[in-house]
């Protein structure tokens, strides 16, 4: 009995050392938290605050009752308020915050995954509530908008925007995210109508890591898929960039690009273009009588010719589109007698 006396003395000491160099009103702030009376200790941290607006501790109750109360924002500023006033509590701030953080950013990753972007926006709008330093909270809450947008909401528009431009003045060239912040931020700046600027952006991009000439290619199908080829052969050619600066190629860009300079009725361009695929795939028969098109529309007669009969004997001699085209241009050229076999080869074909 005397040990038990004993021992409730010893803890009696201690929780008065504890609460000895608090006032009465961080002390009670303190008692209410323990008993998740959070509305409560707000209420007498901040009578504390207006006795001593440099207690740490008050402050450090504040945080911990705002952040039972989802306000984020105010959690993280008592919170830092308090390591400020007092540098001794750093690890345990920084553990809280990094806690409120985490819950919220997971909750997103969560609502993000199972599709809910409302959901997914408001936990990652927390998220970066409960620590705005952190680059990945607010790119996933841009990522979150820009996906409403996306489906049909412009209302989330600004909050788009807002988002975006807090990431691109946050993020450093070091951070593991850089290339995706870019990458969004160009897409956003596209949105804007701010094409220069986002070339500018995605032109850096690649200027400083040239493997992500993926992420400028993808870009530039969003442009063709969207039927903006000026946009998408801007994209191409940033992208192609980084491709060669890797020591890598990819075909499929080039064919792309030839698409948009048809489009855009740059027929040089677009011939070569086409002859960039045919470089890397000999092979591609699409690409061969792409080129011929390009020669066709632009009335490079001369190319035309040659190429098409390459075409007609060498890489697809039974697609009559080929022996078509060289009629046709045989025509153009005046040359009768040689129109009138292509034609007459292009019919037989086409009965077959």
């Amino acid at each position: 009995m005397r040990r038990n006396q004993v021992v409730a003395a010893v803890l009696v000491s201690l929780l008065l050392g504890v609460y000895a160099c608090k006032s009465v009103e961080t002390t009670s702030a303190m008692l209410h938290n323990q008993t998740k009376q959070y509305y409560k200790a707000i209420h007498s941290a901040k009578l504390g605050l207006e006795k001593n607006p440099n207690d740490a501790e008050a402050y450090f109750q504040l945080g911990y009752s705002y952040t039972f109360i989802e306000k984020m924002d105010s959690a993280y500023y008592c919170f830092m308020k308090s390591a400020e006033l007092d540098p001794k509590k750093k690890t345990d701030v920084e553990n809280n915050i990094g806690s409120n953080w985490a819950r919220h950013f997971n909750l997103g990753v969560s609502e993000y995954g199972s599709a809910n972007m409302m959901g997914a926006a408001k936990e990652f709008e927390l998220a970066t509530q409960a620590d705005p330093r952190k680059i990945k909270g607010w790119l996933n809450l841009a990522m979150s908008y820009n996906q409403i947008v996306e489906e049909g909401d412009s209302t989330y528009t600004t909050h788009l925007y807002a988002a975006s431009d807090t990431l691109m003045a946050k993020v450093g060239a070091d951070d593991p995210d850089y290339g995706k912040v870019l990458s969004l931020a160009g897409r956003v700046m596209i949105m804007k109508g701010d094409e220069e600027q986002a070339i500018a952006t995605f032109d850096k991009l690649v200027q400083d890591d040239p493997t992500n000439a993926e992420i400028v290619e993808e870009i530039g199908n969003d442009f063709l898929r969207a039927q903006n080829y000026s946009g998408a052969a801007k994209m191409y050619q940033l992208a192609a960039q980084g491709y060669r600066r890797s020591g890598t190629d990819n075909p499929d860009l080039y064919y792309n690009l030839g698409v948009c300079y048809l489009r855009l009725k740059e027929y040089m361009s677009a011939a070569d273009a086409y002859q960039q695929v045919i470089a890397l795939q000999p092979e591609n028969k699409t690409a061969h009588y792409s080129l011929i098109l390009s020669y066709y529309q632009g009335e490079f007669w001369d190319e035309v010719i040659m190429y098409a009969q390459k075409y007609t004997t060498e890489v697809d001699p039974a697609d009559p589109r080929g022996w078509q085209i060289l009629a046709l241009t045989y025509t153009k050229k005046n040359m009768k007698e040689l129109a009138e076999r292509a034609m007459q080869k292009f019919q037989d074909l086409s009965e077959e």
